[in-house]
């Protein structure tokens, strides 16, 4: 299903002025042919699998998460060489620009089996702190056109739970769009949201609603671009969108 947040609650979450441009999928089936129907390329998913991470375990570690800089249980950083994760401590949804903490365990990776999980992923851990934070994705090759990625809570960590809240920046973090995604059961279930755009994402942010802090994760960051030929024509593009905006 493809639906676009009604327009008072984008301001009531994110303060946004007008209309958005971003289109959100929940079904993960129709967010890939719509891609492939325009022509797009996936560049890549980032899965976690590279960590070494144990069955069962949670290990934490300070922001951010990248290729090439070593953290706990990833030796050479995450294999996506265009992806930064980190936390970002602003409170509420669709934080303005990414702001993250310097704490020492502000992210953690989990193995499968941990409270439920089927697979190795990475999440917030400042809940431990008393702090509401959310995740923010940033993409640093400036040609990410559409993005999907799991997102999922815990049992017994999922106290006031009344879904996420996605929203999607341009290159200069004017706010493309958000999408409310409602509350579901717990891993191993996990909630698919995909992201087209027609200038290039330069960042995601992913804010969980809950009466009190609580954890949450994101696996499975799926990277689209457009086709070769579409290349060019979307710089022109991208450039003509943001002097309106601004």
């Amino acid at each position: 299903m493809k639906t676009l947040i009604p327009a008072w609650a984008v301001v009531a979450l994110c303060g946004a002025a007008s209309g958005q441009t971003a289109v959100f999928y929940t079904e993960q089936s129709q967010f890939h042919a719509n891609n492939n129907l325009q022509g797009k390329l996936l560049k890549g998913v980032e899965d976690f699998e590279e960590s070494n991470a144990l069955f069962g375990a949670k290990t934490p570690f300070p922001n951010s998460l990248q290729n090439g800089v070593p953290r706990p249980t990833f030796p050479n950083g995450i294999d996506a060489t265009n992806l930064i994760i980190q936390t970002n401590i602003t409170p509420g949804a669709c934080p303005p620009t990414p702001n993250p903490s310097n704490s020492q365990s502000a992210l953690w990776v989990n193995g499968a089996g941990f409270i439920g999980s089927n697979s190795i992923k990475v999440g917030t851990d400042e809940f431990l702190q008393g702090l509401f934070t959310s995740i923010d994705l940033i993409f640093t090759s400036n040609d990410k056109t559409a993005v999907g990625v799991d997102v999922s809570t815990f049992s017994g960590f999922d106290q006031g739970h009344a879904g996420f809240v996605i929203c999607a920046y341009d290159l200069a973090d004017n706010v493309l769009g958000s999408y409310l995604i409602p509350a579901a059961p717990s891993e191993p279930t996990k909630s698919f949201i995909g992201v087209w755009s027609p200038v290039p994402i330069g960042r995601l942010n992913i804010w969980g609603i809950f009466d009190v802090p609580q954890p949450f994760a994101v696996d499975n960051i799926e990277m689209w671009v457009p086709a070769p030929a579409a290349t060019s024509l979307m710089g022109v593009a991208g450039l003509v969108f943001l002097r309106r905006r601004r």
